[in-house]
């Protein structure tokens, strides 16, 4: 095996490592609550490897998620093919409820009322960057307005996010696919007429 690879599995298992204990911890007091220290401690790694790594806690939390939505991002075509929803409006927000479902008690740490802001802007700057162009696939016929397509996706993800986050922190027993569906309801009929008028 060569050092190459040795190094690459060193760093992946690092990365891991650290994301492992800062969703732990999360879940235990919140991320506000949380210091580059405490994830030190629950990972059992030195200070030095972890800023060889990171500049701080936040970036270790917007490494996470950057890859989770280019995980996402791999998925939607994968999803918009096998479930039958290609043509479905929005079917990314279908994938991100998903995944929401299968990790409801961190997404509820998350994007608790203290120290969401950073995570509500990440999510928010993602959101946008995966469905600007999904939303303007969704209209090929249309020759949209750009301005009125950017406030389209605004306004889209907005309601998502707020969606999502009175999902996950209300405990309703809707499923992924249920609140998918009430989204879909909520904003389909209006953005595609809003689009149409460009």
């Amino acid at each position: 095996m060569s050092d190459a690879v040795k190094v690459d599995r060193r760093v992946r298992r690092t990365r891991e490592l650290l994301r492992q204990a800062l969703v732990s911890l999360i879940l235990e007091r919140g991320y506000e609550h949380l210091s580059v220290q405490d994830i030190l401690d629950r990972a059992d790694i030195g200070r030095s490897t972890f800023y060889a790594h990171y500049r701080d806690k936040d970036q270790l939390l917007l490494s996470g998620f950057d890859e989770a939505f280019a995980a996402l991002a791999a998925d939607i075509p994968n999803a918009e093919t096998t479930s039958g929803q290609r043509g479905d409006f929005l079917v990314a927000a279908h994938a991100l409820f998903e995944h929401a479902q299968g990790h409801r008690q961190l997404w509820k740490a998350l994007v608790g009322k203290p120290g969401a802001e950073l995570v509500l802007r990440c999510l928010r700057d993602n959101l946008t960057t995966l469905l600007e162009p999904h939303l303007r696939a969704q209209l090929p016929h249309q020759k949209t307005d750009e301005l009125q397509l950017a406030a389209a996706v605004q306004y889209t993800v907005n309601a998502l996010i707020g969606l999502l986050v009175w999902w996950a922190e209300s405990d309703t027993p809707y499923t992924a696919d249920e609140t998918y569906n009430t989204f879909k309801r909520l904003t389909t009929q209006g953005v595609k007429r809003f689009l149409s008028q460009t």
